[in-house]
């Protein structure tokens, strides 16, 4: 009987309503599994809810029992919670995620159970969009980023990444979203502009920590009922984070937004080394990481036009 592998991710079941890259996370984890002759069960749940989702999986007897689980938390919380109830029950896999503490839970976590984590590098990510970035900040401008949630290690490992590859006079304001879509992109705006609104400010850049933060801040800047500020922003480079073919791609082909960065699906990096680790033994890695790429790249279709002007 090929083992069982419970997939997490961060969205609803009933609507489905969760980002491109998510999406992309499923895609990847349906085709990697069928490749390796592994039983996988994908579910969406919200960040808060995943412990909830895992433990009522895991709970049900009249199912096939779970080897390991995939989940990509949403916050540094979930994470630790996860970490003390799965401790010695089945394999785990952590995605986009990573703590201290990850590495102590290795050393002690069950005989003959995979134990890692498999992440984005988010800290390269961040420098990409940071050089993005210094290619259309003038002289002591100003760049605005939409992260995603302070409580998201990404979150945090992106914006370091962006700061530290900036030129050293560019200003940098920064708003958390409470999530990755549209609506917290443009909930962030909106609060980073009622605070400064009445100050002094030249942003030549929005750069998002998602395409859909990217997005939602550039719609929110665009209803803005000060016509000098709309201006502004109208001028202001976009900036997105994934360039899922279906979306953020897209939206760079189309000139929606500037530039994004490519975050490659890391489901399927996960059940390759759980294949190796049930078929060979092979340990699976505490820190797995895929590595992100500009886009457009020199192959890309906007690249391609820009080179045709």
């Amino acid at each position: 009987m090929a083992r069982t592998v419970l997939v997490v991710l961060v969205g609803t079941n009933e609507t489905k309503q969760t980002d491109a890259y998510q999406l992309l996370q499923e895609e990847s984890a349906t085709a990697e599994s069928r490749k390796a002759g592994l039983a996988a069960e994908i579910l969406f749940a919200p960040g808060f809810d995943h412990l909830r989702v895992i433990r009522k999986r895991l709970g049900n007897t009249a199912a096939p029992p779970v080897d390991a689980v995939i989940v990509e938390p949403e916050s540094i919380t979930t994470t630790e919670l996860i970490l003390k109830d799965l401790k010695g029950r089945c394999g785990l896999v952590l995605l986009n995620a990573w703590l201290p503490e990850v590495a102590e839970y290795a050393r002690t976590w069950g005989k003959g159970l995979p134990f890692g984590t498999v992440s984005t590098d988010h800290t390269q990510l961040g420098k990409i969009q940071g050089q993005q970035a210094n290619g259309f900040v003038r002289e002591g401008g100003q760049v605005l980023c939409v992260t995603g949630p302070h409580r998201s290690s990404a979150a945090v490992e992106r914006l370091e990444g962006l700061r530290s590859s900036l030129r050293p006079e560019v200003t940098v304001y920064d708003t958390a979203a409470g999530g990755w879509t549209e609506a917290d992109g443009a909930g962030a705006f909106n609060s980073w502009y009622g605070i400064y609104k009445t100050r002094t400010f030249r942003v030549d850049v929005i750069a998002g920590q998602s395409d859909e933060l990217a997005v939602g801040a550039r719609r929110a800047a665009e209803a803005l009922t000060n016509p000098a500020h709309r201006e502004l922003f109208r001028k202001a480079k976009v900036l997105g984070v994934d360039a899922c073919p279906a979306f953020g791609r897209k939206l760079v082909d189309e000139g929606v937004l500037t530039a994004s960065v490519i975050t490659p699906a890391n489901t399927g990096e996960a059940m390759r080394r759980l294949k190796d680790f049930w078929d060979s033994g092979l340990p699976f890695p505490l820190k797995a990481l895929t590595h992100p790429e500009p886009y457009p790249t020199k192959r890309s279709p906007a690249a391609r036009s820009e080179g045709a002007g």
